[in-house]
């Protein structure tokens, strides 16, 4: 059986400690290339990268995109959105990431889905599996 390439995400979160839990969790068929810890960090790096511009680095040097090989860099299909995050703040990046790069997908976790999945608190494991049940409804949409 033929394996098949992760798919490249970028996350967008406040806690690197949480976003490198959950991007352990994902592996191996979700590959976080890039991830961003601010707004400012999301807003200048987010679409630009997703426009295509692989010499965009993620200045918190999380994800596989912090490589110096620029050739091995990956533009995201997706954002997810973890915790933590303003509807202002969501708004802000969609609108910025859309104008750029429209193809790509905005997938969030939020508090009441973790709850709903019977954890409490920020668990990776739990996060992992929302983002990964969210993606199987956008491929089968």
């Amino acid at each position: 059986m033929a394996s098949t390439s992760p798919i490249p995400v970028a996350t967008y979160g406040k806690d690197p400690k949480i976003a490198e839990a959950v991007r352990e969790r994902l592996l191996p068929d979700i590959e976080v290339v890039h991830c961003c810890l601010s707004l400012d960090s999301a807003l200048s790096e987010l679409p630009s990268l997703c426009a295509g511009e692989l010499e965009v680095a993620p200045s918190s040097g999380l994800g596989t995109n912090s490589s110096s090989d620029t050739t091995s860099r990956k533009v995201p299909q997706a954002i997810f959105f973890g915790g933590g995050f303003t509807d202002d703040e969501y708004d802000k990046i969609t609108s910025a990431v859309k104008a750029r790069a429209p193809g790509v997908h905005f997938v969030k976790v939020q508090k009441r889905d973790v709850l709903a999945a019977g954890s409490f608190g920020p668990n990776p494991e739990t996060i992992a599996k929302i983002y990964r049940k969210k993606m199987a409804a956008l491929a089968a949409a």
